[in-house]
């Protein structure tokens, strides 16, 4: 048997038993570059859809798969990155505040995933409960306030209730995933 069958039946195995797989770094490296692209690809499509004060996106689907399968360290690279490339690849000027508050989306999901014994879907309600004030109504306002004063704090924080049902669509989006996953050996 080569190697890459001797892979492909340890994670067989492990998924058959329950356990989340341990990922060499080049599986790391390729899972977040993969995931930075489809992150990217969706970011794009959502600019089509974009409403005056919102868009209807799915972009944070691969960034909280990144903090499921990679822990808080690959939550946080995947989501800073796509706003950073989105930014640059639109021909805009990255805002470190929105990176940021694009980075504490993933860190905090990928920490609340190192919960023990909590089922998953308890997980992604808290890591959503908490990122949605933290870093959706907190973080992304303060960056556009610093960035575009024509507005106050307040003025902007006014036009992201309806942002919220984005971030809870993508997490019940990624809820639904669960099951490919433990299949996988990506999640227990």
């Amino acid at each position: 048997m080569n190697k890459s069958s001797q892979e492909i039946a340890t994670v067989d195995t492990e998924a058959k038993q329950g356990k989340k797989r341990k990922l060499t770094t080049t599986q790391r490296i390729t899972y977040i570059a993969m995931l930075i692209a489809a992150a990217l690809v969706l970011k794009i499509i959502g600019n089509l859809f974009q409403l005056p004060f919102f868009k209807v996106t799915f972009v944070y689907v691969p960034w909280i798969l990144a903090a499921i399968v990679m822990g808080p360290l690959g939550g946080l690279t995947v989501a800073f990155a796509t706003d950073l490339l989105g930014t640059l690849i639109s021909g805009g000027i990255p805002n470190p505040v929105l990176a940021l508050s694009c980075a504490v989306f993933g860190l905090i999901m990928g920490l609340v995933f190192k919960i023990p014994k909590l089922d998953p879907k308890l997980k992604i309600l808290i890591g959503t409960a908490i990122v949605i004030p933290v870093c959706t109504l907190g973080l992304w306002t303060l960056g556009m306030t610093l960035y575009f004063p024509t507005k106050t704090f307040w003025g902007w924080l006014a036009l992201r209730p309806p942002q919220i049902l984005v971030v809870a669509l993508n997490s019940v989006v990624t809820a639904f995933l669960f099951p490919l996953m433990r299949k996988k050996g990506l999640m227990k």
